[in-house]
């Protein structure tokens, strides 16, 4: 049953490859990328084998694998997702052995780049620590150990996520939960960005962390580099024991989503009267549309999820601007939260998913869907933007720059939003269908979402660039800087947008059956 599920995996991922050539050319675009990194990380794995500095290997070892493992646990869930052929409940109609079906779904997320990464970085790993033959023998079993937990974390996490955020109650509280953690890393970025950490420092974090669940399969190598013994089998006993409760805990969520599978509406389980958005908005197309947007981000734990921690994440800034009074930070948090509701919206008709059809027949004019589409990340625009805007001189920032710092907020919002509306008409990258766990993704979709991100994010920057020009003159004490970027920028944005939409409006004329079309292709 294992094997069979490999292979499954396998034809799937090939499939789906075959089925788009987009597919391949993200798949290469995250190799070339990711691949970069990943050879540059065992490069330095390697070097630290040869160099005579046995406590900086050993505290590399034990800080980058527990970096692995919380990227593992993290990542699916704020970023790309979980390959959806790995959801438990595609398999609730099968008769399977609960045991093999946990091993054989575990086991098949090392298929594909994320996996394959991980081993190779856990090889290079037992290299470096690889000073005597007992050792090698010591960090292959945590390297085994080490990625398992990986794997089974990873599932974990993401099984658990998509249950609380299947309840508004769930989706409140795991806003806090973002918070909680952005504030929580805002502290390291202060400490690195003021020149707080060093090498003394940089062992104090690995020691610390190799007693924490995170590193202990890690420490077991770095503690047999140092051909410390007692404590390398004890890690390695806790490694292994850490993976068979993870193993445990995988079995269990997994036979309670086989058992109970979850609702399929996304919403909160209960029937509300009265047609909400679609009463309150004009009943024009371009009212419905915004209507439709709007309880879609209410609804769907697809949206309301990133949009929550989209409004959350420039908070961040607070705990680093505070602690070492980066007036800096403060700053930047209009401008990061202009940026990120903007950008946001570039990928738009691709949580449409086959509903799409709804505009195609309807015979709906681009202009309408187009700036229809933004108006929940419209309205939280307004609420976010100036609030940021004004919290940075209540905290400390001058006054003189607040005009400087909306202008070029206002800017990167319409300046985004304009490259939404056309991005959106152009190619969409798969994302969970409705009713999907919202912490998957296609197999071999992350090269193209990635590469789509960065064109859109990099087409924003290059708008942009006049009000970015007038904000640096504002921080360098330009007198007159702030007012013209208060002006210049909006106007700049305006008519970005106005382009945009135009543009965009024509592209979604013209391309609405294509779009359908590849909609299609992705369920």
């Amino acid at each position: 049953m294992v094997a069979h599920l490999l292979r499954l995996k396998l034809v799937l991922l090939r499939n789906g490859l075959r089925r788009s050539a987009a597919a391949i050319v993200g798949m290469v675009v995250g190799i070339l990328y990711g691949g970069t990194l990943l050879v540059t990380a065992i490069a330095g794995l390697v070097v630290l084998r040869f160099r005579d500095d046995l406590p900086l290997t050993e505290a590399v070892l034990v800080i980058g694998g527990a970096g692995l493992v919380l990227g593992w646990a993290l990542l699916p869930v704020l970023l790309f997702g979980t390959d959806p052929t790995l959801d438990p409940t595609r398999f609730a109609t099968f008769a399977v052995p609960e045991r093999r079906l946990a091993a054989g779904l575990a086991l098949a997320g090392l298929v594909g780049l994320p996996g394959v990464a991980s081993v190779l970085l856990a090889l290079a790993g037992v290299v470096a620590a690889s000073r005597s033959l007992p050792a090698v023998v010591v960090s292959l079993l945590a390297a085994a150990l080490g990625v398992g937990t990986c794997v089974l974390l990873s599932r974990i996490v993401t099984a658990a996520a998509a249950s609380v955020l299947s309840s508004r109650r769930g989706r409140d509280l795991a806003g806090i939960g973002g918070l909680a953690l952005l504030l929580a890393v805002g502290p390291v970025v202060g400490t690195v960005g003021t020149g707080g950490a060093d090498r003394a420092s940089f062992q104090q974090v690995a020691h610390v962390l190799q007693w924490t669940p995170l590193g202990w399969p890690w420490a077991a190598m770095a503690e047999a580099a140092g051909g410390r013994w007692p404590t390398a089998l004890l890690s390695l006993a806790l490694a292994a024991g850490l993976a068979g409760v993870l193993f445990v805990l995988w079995q269990r969520v997994l036979v309670s989503v086989l058992r109970n599978p979850r609702p399929q509406s996304g919403g909160d389980g209960g029937h509300k009267l009265g047609l909400g958005l679609f009463a309150r908005l004009p009943a024009t197309p371009m009212g419905a549309v915004a209507a439709r947007a709007g309880t879609y981000w209410v609804r769907d734990p697809r949206l309301n999820f990133p949009g929550l921690m989209t409004a959350l994440l420039p908070a961040g800034l607070l705990v680093p601007a505070l602690a070492s009074d980066s007036h800096l930070a403060l700053a930047g948090m209009p401008l990061a939260s202009a940026y990120l509701i903007g950008w946001g919206q570039h990928n738009d008709v691709g949580y449409d998913s086959t509903a799409f059809w709804m505009h195609v027949s309807s015979g709906l004019d681009g202009v309408s869907d187009r700036l229809g589409r933004l108006f929940p990340s419209g309205f939280l625009a307004v609420v976010c933007v100036p609030t940021y805007a004004v919290l940075g001189p209540l905290l400390g920032l001058p006054w003189r720059l607040l005009p400087a710092t909306l202008g070029v907020a206002v800017t990167l919002l319409l300046n985004g939003f304009a490259v939404a509306c056309v991005a959106s008409a152009v190619k969409q990258y798969a994302v969970p269908a409705p009713g999907e766990n919202p912490f998957t993704s296609r197999p071999g979709s992350v090269g193209v979402t990635v590469a789509v991100q960065a064109i859109c994010g990099a087409a924003v920057v290059a708008l942009s660039l006049p009000a970015l020009a007038l904000g640096v003159a504002a921080w360098l004490g330009a007198g007159w800087a702030p007012w013209a970027a208060l002006v210049v920028g909006p106007v700049v944005g305006a008519g970005a947008l106005l382009v945009g939409v135009r543009v965009g409006a024509g592209l979604f004329e013209s391309r609405q059956a294509i779009l359908l079309q590849d909609l299609v292709n992705m369920r």
